[in-house]
């Protein structure tokens, strides 16, 4: 229940929220608007007969100039939803005096009186077509009276100098006017269509008065019900010309910064080149091949967890809607340790790859195979087909020849709380493996400017070789110390069908061993299992902190509003990428403590504000009476 608070509080929210609502225009305005707008001064006046003349063909012109559908929307799905949103984020935070402050704050904009609270509100953006397309930004807010909403708009409008009246010849129609120039409302579909101040020309007048806009509820319904906010892209709404122009300068640019740069070594402008065209290529791809992209937001109050998504739907029959469906794949040969829980850190992906990508990860395995062999091998060794590092890339080769790539890499908390780095990369099998990763080792080993200290056949784990790599310090800086618990050192070992590595002290080797007998010992039907995402990341925040002594986090302001927030249960963060019916989503999970962090975050600068608004006020109580006693 909301219930009003003291002034003092109530004004300090709502100069927060406006000062926050003013940053959010300006970050609209930066991405909508390509070149300032501004008013055009009135032009002589002309005959009524002539303005008759011309009013059809200017209606005309003007609907034909502004693409019919709207290439950004942003939604609200409704202001009790971000209402309760801002309640629950407080309550967590245990501190719901905050949301009822808010709450009360609406007093002062006549508590939106006018505006139904329960349906979806938003902005919508509009091209105009020309040599450099232009934004129309419209707003769209659900009324549930004209005149109460009119009331509370005028309280919203900056300044006294703007006037709303009705238009004289239209019902549906009321006219701001104002120092930068006028606008129009009109209502349709219990909606008032608003265009933001400053855009407002012939032709975006003229597509407020004569555009049917639909019902926003209806026409939004998906996004309203499945995010509490949402920007969705639509591809569609670009003209083919628009979109042919725009990748050509886009290719221009980006082509320009593809030059070798001063200094550059041949081998790092391969690289750099190789991933800008991938870059632009993806790009490319993305606006020939998608039709809209959507980013949305949302606060499950049940589960207490937020989630955020990013959706891409694809054209029908398109490549790239024939390529998503088929990303899950089979079962990671990773996936009995790919589930497990409470890890710092953990990524892991097994799944198919279409004929671009292909492509694209055959060129880096060409790339890294040929820097290898010319550091490595000798002018007659890289003519034979049987060298190591060519016996060493052909099963990584084969692998993503036949379409799977299966990786996993893990941050691993062991029992004396300190981090070990494993992972491991599925390749084709091959019996020469093991025997071309030993010769790849012995031969860096000999480089004349290898630092490292080179250890072959250092440690066994499951009857797996492991290659050890020492940097040339002995002595472990406080961060290696910390987390890592000393010098970290390299280990990389194969076996027929696997590369695994591991970094870390010697905790490292035992951790990579449990993870390989924890594979090796699961059932077949165990392994065949699919227990993770396509592609996924976690995070867990409690271990980290677990790093620190309890002194150590009470003494640091910043720890110890983490280790409050967080425990064991509520700390996780999901990624995960997988298909839809439509594309391809990728999905951010996370648990009640990251809600509660960001209400304790607000909370703290909220009483902040307050010390300093209570600090000027007792400031300025002081200073009357001296300049009181100045003037006498």
């Amino acid at each position: 229940m909301r219930t009003s608070c003291t002034l003092g509080p109530q004004v300090m929210f709502t100069k927060t929220l406006s000062r926050m609502g003013r940053q959010l225009i300006l970050l609209v305005l930066i991405c909508f608007y390509s070149s300032t707008l501004s008013a055009q001064e009135p032009g002589p006046a002309k005959p009524e007969a002539e303005k008759k003349d011309e009013q059809p063909e200017k209606k005309a012109a003007g609907v034909e100039s502004i693409l019919p559908k709207p290439l950004i929307v942003i939604n609200v799905a409704s202001v009790e939803r971000i209402l309760s949103d801002i309640d629950f984020i407080f309550e967590l935070a245990e501190r719901p005096e905050i949301a009822e402050i808010a709450s009360a704050s609406l007093a002062n904009v006549n508590d939106l009186e006018g505006i139904d609270k329960n349906k979806n509100l938003g902005v919508e953006l509009y091209l105009k077509t020309g040599l450099i397309p232009q934004p129309v930004p419209t707003m769209y807010l659900p009324v549930t009276k004209v005149r109460t909403f009119l009331d509370t708009l005028e309280k919203l409008i900056p300044g006294d100098e703007e006037t709303i009246k009705k238009d004289t010849d239209r019902d549906d129609l009321y006219v701001i006017n104002g120092r930068r120039g006028e606008s129009i409302i009109r209502f349709q579909d219990d909606y008032a269509h608003m265009l933001f101040q400053g855009v407002e020309n012939e032709t975006s007048l003229d597509m407020i008065s004569s555009r049917d806009f639909g019902d926003p509820s209806e026409k939004l319904q998906n996004l309203s019900t499945a995010y509490d906010l949402s920007i969705k892209f639509d591809l569609n709404a670009i003209p083919e010309l628009m979109r042919t122009t725009f990748l050509g300068f886009f290719r221009t640019a980006i082509e320009t910064q593809l030059q070798q740069r001063d200094g550059e070594s041949k081998a790092a402008y391969e690289l750099r080149r190789m991933a800008g065209k991938q870059n632009l290529e993806s790009i490319e791809y993305f606006l020939s091949e998608g039709q809209e992209l959507v980013f949305g937001g949302r606060i499950e109050k049940e589960e207490k967890r937020g989630v955020v998504d990013m959706l891409i739907k694809a054209r029908p029959n398109s490549d790239l809607a024939r390529a998503v469906k088929n990303i899950p794949g089979k079962a990671s040969y990773f996936s009995v340790i790919t589930s497990r829980e409470n890890l710092p850190l953990a990524v892991s992906a097994s799944m198919n790859l279409d004929p671009r990508d292909r492509k694209i990860y055959q060129k880096y395995l060409n790339y890294f195979e040929k820097q290898l062999s010319e550091k490595l091998l000798t002018e007659e060794e890289r003519l034979q087909n049987t060298s190591s590092i060519q016996q060493f890339f052909s099963p990584v080769k084969t692998m993503v020849d036949k379409g799977h790539i299966d990786v996993f890499t893990q941050l691993v908390s062991t029992p004396t709380k300190k981090f070990a780095l494993i992972g491991g990369i599925k390749v084709a099998p091959s019996s020469n493996l093991p025997a071309s990763l030993l010769d790849i080792i012995n031969r860096i080993d000999q480089l004349p400017d290898n630092k490292a200290h080179i250890y072959t056949n250092a440690e066994t784990v499951q009857g797996i070789a492991l290659h050890q790599m020492q940097p040339e310090s002995k002595t472990a800086d406080d961060k290696q110390q910390r987390f890592l618990g000393g010098v970290p050192s390299l280990y990389v070992g194969a076996d027929n069908e696997v590369i695994w590595f591991a970094m870390g002290t010697e905790i490292a080797v035992a951790a990579l061993n449990e993870a390989i007998e924890t594979i090796n010992t699961a059932t077949p039907e165990a392994r065949k299992e699919q227990r993770t995402a396509p592609v996924q990341m976690e995070f867990h925040i409690r271990p980290w902190l677990n790093l620190f002594s309890e002194a150590e986090i009470q003494d640091s302001g910043v720890m110890k509003i983490l280790d409050g927030a967080f425990q064991k249960e509520n700390d996780l963060v999901l990624v995960t990428t997988q298909p839809t019916e439509t594309g391809v989503r990728t999905r951010l999970q996370f648990d009640e403590g990251y809600l509660k962090l960001l209400g304790i975050a607000i909370s703290k600068q909220f009483d902040r504000n307050q010390e300093r608004r209570a600090k000027r006020e007792m400031e300025r109580k002081f200073k009357m009476p001296e300049e009181e006693e100045q003037i006498k």
